[in-house]
């Protein structure tokens, strides 16, 4: 149904977008695009709540200064600092504003033309990464948005929004990336989903955007997020209107929630677009939230949703809308700094078209675990003379569940082969700290029965993991996982080792 109302008015929607222009805005605070031209904010004040974190489901960024600006001038509204979790709050006696973040060692972050809302705090996510070299500049970049203004009003059956960014970074510097996207901040795929991106060009030129990438309905926003090579950031909010074309007649079905399994990394990934909040320090916390569609395709179109709204809750009643996707969506992932572990949260969905919603589906749950590393213990790293059945041991740095996971591999220097200490029955050792090699003789009459000797090697584990359930998870904590088995970019462990056996 959608598609066709698109093609139907495709070369009008065109003509008439491409007609659309911005107006040159005055320079935010920090440089760039202080807003666009058109209705201002409804409301003239209101509580902002923040939490600046180092990536997209990354840890806090404490001791950051935040600097909050009437929109679109150097009009100083006040100061804060954010807390050992990242957070902040500040009441703001403007009902649009731009915020900067400065702190030693840190890249420049700001965010321009934020509108408040009138009843609920307006929530803000921030990520401010460490500045590749403190000793450059570390002033976001200058970003200028043409042809969306705050107030357009768009027809989805067009299918398309017209719009340019150009970036100017301070010299020396050269833009790394350009996001643009609807109803969310865009980032990295694998967190934010569809996206616009561009790589170390300045401008964008003329593009256009679909708003059915986007599952965009309603009061919305258009945003750009761009990073300069310094890792300095500027976000610009515009505040437009989508309109959705639906029959009245429509025969919602919520999806039903198969599970929700929250991850957390003991290593930091950045996620370029995420104390008690936040993700655990120099790690990363996200939970991936899937369902399954319950549309029959009887009434269709009318039983086929336009996309999905999310909830979230951490008391499992009071439930906040937390995101949006398509229609032919199945999964969403939550990087919100407020995820931490222990702290449970609930999850449901709803499928919509228009204004029209669902009931909610079912609820689930997860409790992320908190993170763990494990240190290698024998041999020791370095070693000579190890026997040629050698017991590898090592320790995790603390048990975050009943189910621990391990195996490890070892790499002959001369010849480039490797092997799996474990039990090819079970590749996974369960809650086991050592593995004496060939201890079950799967190796038996086999070349690698024995190390041979005089022989240089190399070992780590190649998988080290946490379980909540062994057999239904909800929570998984990963401190390696080089075969990518939970986290699709793998995660290296921490310690690699080095011997030699006995002549």
């Amino acid at each position: 149904m959608y598609q066709s109302l698109k093609g139907i008015a495709a070369a009008v929607g065109l003509t008439l977008l491409l007609a659309a222009c911005q107006n040159p805005a005055a320079p935010g605070p920090g440089g760039g695009d202080a807003g666009g031209a058109g209705p201002q904010p409804s409301v003239e004040s209101g509580t902002i709540v923040g939490f600046v974190v180092s990536a997209n489901a990354g840890e806090a960024v404490a001791g950051s200064t935040v600097s909050i600006y009437e929109a679109g001038t150097h009009n100083l509204l006040g100061t804060t600092t954010t807390g050992a979790d990242g957070s902040f709050t500040f009441e703001a006696s403007a009902g649009a504003v731009d915020l900067v973040f400065e702190k030693d060692g840190y890249a420049g972050s700001q965010v321009l033309n934020l509108w408040l809302q009138e009843e609920d705090p307006t929530r803000i996510y921030v990520i401010q990464r460490k500045a590749f070299n403190p000793a450059w500049p570390t002033t976001p970049p200058e970003v200028v948005v043409g042809k969306v203004q705050d107030g357009d009003i768009y027809d989805a059956a067009f299918g398309y929004i017209p719009y340019d960014v150009s970036v100017t970074p301070a010299a020396p510097l050269t833009t790394d990336l350009i996001y643009a996207a609807l109803g969310k901040t865009p980032g990295s795929a694998f967190i934010t989903g569809h996206r616009e991106i561009f790589v170390s060009v300045n401008a964008t030129g003329d593009r256009f955007l679909d708003p059915f990438d986007y599952a965009a309905a309603g009061p919305t926003t258009f945003q750009v997020v761009a990073y300069d090579t310094n890792g300095n950031r500027t976000q610009v909010f515009r505040h437009v209107e989508i309109s959705v074309p639906f029959i009245s007649d429509v025969d919602l079905v919520a999806p039903e929630l198969r599970g929700a399994l929250s991850i957390t990394l003991n290593k930091p990934v950045e996620f370029f677009s995420a104390g008690p909040m936040a993700a655990p320090e120099n790690g990363n916390l996200y939970t991936e939230v899937f369902w399954q569609p319950k549309s029959d395709f009887s009434h269709a179109p009318n039983d086929v949703p336009y996309g999905y709204h999310v909830y979230r809750s951490f008391d499992g009643e009071q439930f906040e809308r937390i995101g949006t996707v398509t229609g032919l969506s199945t999964a969403y992932i939550d990087a919100s700094p407020e995820l931490a572990p222990g702290r449970t949260a609930y999850y449901r969905v709803t499928a919509f078209v228009g204004d029209l919603e669902s009931e909610p589906s079912n609820a689930v749950s997860t409790t992320p675990l908190d993170v763990f590393d494990v240190q290698l213990t024998s041999p020791a790293d370095g070693a000579s003379g190890v026997p040629v059945t050698p017991t590898f041991g090592w320790t995790p740095t603390q048990t975050v569940s009943g189910y621990h996971y391990y195996a490890g591999a070892v790499w002959d220097t001369l010849t480039g082969t490797s092997a799996w200490f474990a039990s090819p029955a079970s590749p996974m050792l369960v809650n086991r700290t050592e593995w004496t090699w060939n201890e079950d003789g799967a190796y038996t009459n086999t070349p690698l029965e024995t190390l041979q000797r005089g022989r240089s090697y190399e070992w780590h584990l190649i998988e080290a993991y946490a379980m909540d359930d062994p057999v239904h998870p909800t929570a998984i904590s990963v401190a390696a996982d080089g075969l990518g088995l939970w986290f699709p970019y793998g995660v290296a462990s921490t310690d690699h080792f080095s011997f030699t056996t006995a002549p």
